[in-house]
């Protein structure tokens, strides 16, 4: 039986990864560092995820599967050795964490299975990692496993195209949305053809710049809009009037200024960005699409980057630097970063924040049209 290792037994690892490939018949290996993660699952003995696709919903219970520790004594060590295709679902600022950890386990591989080749796949909406992350996966091997590595093993980036979600990432009760394969970048060293949700791709690079600005930028314009407004959910958010039409000039503005950026048709744009209806409301939460909103507002990522393309045009970015005005207001207390933010806003005023956090000077253009729309959401009460 073929077998997948996933590091990160979170929303994705369980209710995404480890569901398609225990559907393709794989044995599921999971590794993660929160010992809350394993033992829910262990108590358990299974997980459900609620699969909601195109005509029909899912209910999923997946058994074919072993739990492991990122623990000292390294007990995944022979799971591991009998692998050959390892997906980390993981933020990232924890590849190099699961670099390091994973190192001896490679340098082992390299001894024992010297012919082994294998395929890593990473899944996150961050772009332009996979330098970094070949650098964290290896400078813990010795220079004859840095050899093997560079021979044997692959590094490839991916485009997440579904939303999954749970009430935590120890949870056992998962949502996900079956609608979109991941693309994978290719070439890589697996074979998982017969593997559902999975599609090996080229020019992943500036697809994934596409789809994180106009895919995520919107999603994430709906959950910070939609804090704003007192809701918990994105589906609430997108039956809020005001909101939708926020999230529409959004799209509006991110696919115009994609298309001066980037050699692409508006067909081909499209077929990347374009979801299917899924059978059934996912109830989606505003904190998972929210979550982090240092990095959601940041140069390069999905709003910003898309005000940025958009200045350098020439195109309006009115609708995406209200989007992310709403970003600066985000004060979930759950999340460190949001309440980061808003220690900052305190410390520094609006106008040096949004300058430290989204990397312009304060007199930029971008700048002061997000300062203005913060407070005109300040002026409405809805920052407070």
């Amino acid at each position: 039986m073929k077998k997948v290792v996933i590091v990160g037994a979170g929303r994705l690892g369980k209710g995404f990864i480890a569901e398609t490939f225990d559907n393709a018949g794989w044995s599921i290996v999971f590794l993660d560092k929160d010992p809350r993660v394993k033992e829910s699952l262990d108590a358990r003995g299974e997980f459900h995820v609620k699969v909601h696709c195109r005509d029909c919903i899912q209910n999923r219970v997946i058994r074919n599967f072993k739990t492991f520790l990122c623990d000292e004594e390294y007990s995944c060590m022979e799971e591991f050795l009998t692998t050959n295709l390892v997906i980390l679902p993981i933020y990232p600022e924890d590849f190099e964490e699961a670099g390091w950890y994973l190192a001896p386990c490679f340098e082992k591989m390299s001894i024992a299975y010297p012919m082994r080749k294998m395929t890593l796949i990473c899944i996150t909406n961050k772009n332009y990692l996979i330098p970094q992350i070949e650098e964290y996966f290896t400078k813990g091997l010795s220079e004859e496993g840095k050899y093997w590595f560079g021979k044997n093993v692959v590094i490839r980036d991916s485009i997440i195209r579904r939303s999954t979600d749970a009430a935590s990432n120890y949870a056992t009760e998962i949502d996900t949305v079956a609608v979109n394969s991941l693309l994978i970048q290719g070439p890589v060293n697996t074979n998982f053809e017969n593997v559902e949700w999975m599609e090996v791709t080229d020019n992943v690079e500036m697809l994934k710049d596409i789809k994180v600005t106009a895919v995520n930028g919107p999603h994430a314009t709906l959950a910070f809009a939609g804090y704003l407004k007192g809701f918990g959910t994105i589906p609430e958010a997108e039956a809020d009037k005001e909101i939708a039409e926020l999230e529409k000039r959004v799209t509006e503005e991110i696919i115009e200024g994609i298309m001066k950026e980037y050699p692409v048709t508006k067909e081909e744009v499209h077929k990347l960005i374009y979801f299917a209806p899924a059978k059934g409301v996912m109830p989606d939460s505003i904190y998972r699409v929210a979550y982090d909103p240092i990095r959601k507002v940041s140069r390069g990522d999905r709003l910003t980057g898309a005000a940025e393309v958009n200045y350098r045009h020439g195109v309006s970015f009115d609708a995406i630097a209200e989007a992310i005005a709403a970003g600066f207001g985000y004060a979930e207390p759950r999340d460190a970063n949001a309440k980061k933010l808003q220690a900052e806003i305190k410390e520094l005023g609006i106008e040096a924040a949004v300058s430290k956090y989204i990397g312009f000077p304060v007199e930029h253009a971008i700048v002061k049209r997000v300062v203005e729309k913060y407070y005109n959401w300040k002026e409405r009460g809805l920052i407070c």
